[in-house]
């Protein structure tokens, strides 16, 4: 990998850089000069793109977001998430905060960012989809379990249209199941997990297909 010297400081060339293919003492150097002329101009969005860039391919998410919250482009939400954590671990005030990401006043630090900083609780959007994703899967397993014990006292009562009974609650139960799995196929595709929310979107194709076949035959 090739460098070049501007005012006796080592320059990473403008090219795009394979971070990964360098050794650890070049890679420090580089990232270095790369800091050191982002903090004497924090509004060189060039230059912070590449250390982001550079973060992001050596795996560091959390450095990533400390440097990608000063882009114009919005950040990961992910690589937020991973830089308020850092903020909370060092229990950060907004001044440090800024001087870690090299950023002005100007900028504003995201929601979650200034929660961690004022030590509230991360309001990240999990909680509230993990509680809906309770909430509809909850629901599935309660209409599951009282289909069964509906047809199973109507049977042992001796009632003739069980069959149509058991139908209704199973076709009930199914939509139920397909709302469960929609919502967790947007959960995932909201939280950047493509291939499982593809898996989920196929089943959930697949799922409501079925119920929606059974559900025009028991409408006849």
């Amino acid at each position: 990998m090739s460098w070049f010297r501007d005012n006796d400081r080592m320059m990473p060339p403008p090219s795009p850089v394979d971070w990964t293919a360098l050794d650890r003492p070049t890679r420090r150097e580089a990232l270095g000069a790369l800091k050191a002329r982002l903090q004497a101009n924090p509004a060189d969005q060039s230059t912070r793109g590449q250390i982001v860039n550079a973060y992001r391919q050596l795996g560091n998410p959390d450095q990533a977001g400390r440097f990608a919250i000063g882009l114009d482009e919005r950040p990961r939400p992910e690589e937020v998430r991973a830089y308020s954590a850092m903020v909370r671990a060092l229990n950060a005030d907004e001044s440090t905060t800024r001087r870690l990401c090299l950023v002005t006043a100007e900028v504003n630090l995201p929601d979650q960012v200034m929660h961690a900083i004022e030590g509230r609780a991360p309001d990240d959007g999990w909680r509230s989809w993990g509680v809906l994703l309770f909430i509809v899967w909850a629901i599935w397993v309660a209409l599951s379990l009282v289909c069964m014990v509906v047809v199973f006292g109507f049977a042992v009562a001796g009632a003739r249209d069980v069959q149509l009974i058991a139908q209704w609650w199973t076709a009930l139960g199914g939509w139920a199941l397909v709302v469960a799995l929609l919502t967790t196929a947007v959960w995932c595709a909201a939280s950047g997990k493509w291939i499982p929310a593809l898996v989920w979107s196929l089943i959930t194709v697949v799922v409501a297909g079925s119920v929606v076949l059974a559900s025009i035959a028991l409408l006849r």
